[in-house]
């Protein structure tokens, strides 16, 4: 799959949907957008020519979407209401590059610190000429750190699916990974029903684009209820609390108003606007957690130097 970054993909999925907008086909808007790497562009223009959708173009160039986020262009595009859905997935990644870039900034000092630490209290190694106890003291410190980042990055590069894995094991990321999951859920169930799919097979196709464990116990009691003559409602009322906040009564008001795919298109937004605080606040805790450790280590080796030198002095004087 070709590198493409959240920013330039947002880019491309907002000048798309304003082509689509104005009323082009689908190839026309491909190829008035930014030119993407590896061909993508060409592919996509040339599956359009060909009579494809849109789903099955952009499996077949390998845009590098998510599983939930090919799933609501999806059920956008039969419901017709594509054009907005790519603005909603651009607007998220453009927060997601948002957060990593504040993260990146925010770990930026705490690992000049530590390394930094690391050097000043392994000097002393050095100018006594021993070279190689300097070394062994400051990769005591760092090299752990070093390790345990690429086994991270290994880990999520092999295997991408677990970045969500952990993301739901993690407080607060773990409340940002659900209320996002649960905006994608309410967004695809919105966009199925605007295109006149039955109950039972828009949830199922929304319960895999969520892709939650807790959600998809929840699409099979819903679609137990629905099977037994009852509203999809009641399925989710027999899950008590692991419900998302807010759903069961917009879900059993939309049904009773005829206002459904309103009130799931509020709660997407509700539950997405969470999810956004979430990792906002995430971004900002776990660096200053991260702050507090080193400033904990530096604290802890000031105040071993001082006792080892008063306990010299001790030595001299006796």
């Amino acid at each position: 799959m070709a590198k493409l970054s959240d920013i330039r993909l947002a880019e491309w999925l907002e000048q798309v949907s304003d082509g689509l907008d104005a009323g082009m086909a689908a190839s026309n808007a491909v190829s008035l957008a930014k030119t993407l790497p590896s061909g993508m562009s060409e592919g996509l223009e040339s599956g359009f020519r060909a009579g494809k959708s849109w789903g099955e173009a952009f499996e077949e160039t390998g845009l590098p979407l998510s599983f939930a986020e090919q799933s609501m262009l999806k059920a956008a595009e039969v419901s017709g209401r594509l054009p907005a859905m790519m603005r909603r997935i651009a607007e998220g990644r453009r927060e997601q590059a948002k957060v990593k870039r504040r993260v990146r900034l925010a770990l930026a000092y705490p690992a000049f610190l530590l390394h930094f630490a690391a050097f000043v209290f392994s000097i002393t190694y050095l100018v006594n000429g021993d070279t190689w106890s300097f070394f062994v003291s400051a990769g005591m410190v760092v090299v752990p750190v070093w390790l345990l980042a690429a086994f991270f990055y290994s880990i999520t590069r092999v295997w991408p699916s677990s970045k969500r894995a952990i993301a739901r094991s993690v407080p607060v990321f773990s409340g940002y990974r659900r209320n996002w999951d649960a905006g994608t859920l309410c967004e695809v169930l919105a966009s199925c029903f605007a295109a006149g799919m039955d109950v039972d097979r828009s949830w199922e196709v929304a319960v895999h684009a969520a892709d939650h464990p807790k959600f998809y116990e929840l699409g099979d009691r819903v679609l137990a209820a629905v099977k037994n003559g009852r509203k999809a409602s009641e399925g989710i009322a027999e899950m008590g609390k692991a419900v998302p906040s807010g759903l069961l009564q917009l879900y059993r008001s939309g049904e009773e108003t005829g206002s459904l795919e309103q009130n799931l298109e509020a709660a997407a937004k509700r539950y997405f606007t969470d999810a956004k605080n979430k990792l906002f606040l995430a971004s900002m805790l776990y660096p200053k957690l991260i702050l507090v450790g080193i400033f904990g280590y530096i604290g802890y080796k000031i105040v071993t130097m001082v006792s080892d030198y008063y306990q010299q002095l001790m030595d001299i004087n006796a």
